[in-house]
């Protein structure tokens, strides 16, 4: 148990404390607390002027491609 749900235990007026555990359900339930792993796209940002160097990651310039790894000089 939470400290915020030990916190709502300790009030004394039952039906303060109905509502707090009910708005506290339903904060709890639409919001992620704690660590949050979500899936994201990486971000990709245009270098025009940069050149590739090995272990580099490069992408072609039409949106959408796949990505490479740069593996020999250039």
């Amino acid at each position: 148990m939470s400290a915020i749900h030990d916190l709502i235990a300790q009030v004394s007026d039952p039906r303060l404390r109905e509502r707090l555990a009910a708005e506290w359900a339903s904060a709890s339930k639409e919001k992620k607390f704690g660590l949050v792993f979500e899936d994201h796209l990486p971000e990709r940002l245009p270098l025009p002027k940069a050149r590739p160097r090995r272990g580099d990651l490069v992408c072609r310039r039409a949106g959408g491609c796949p990505v490479f790894c740069v593996w020999g000089g250039f």
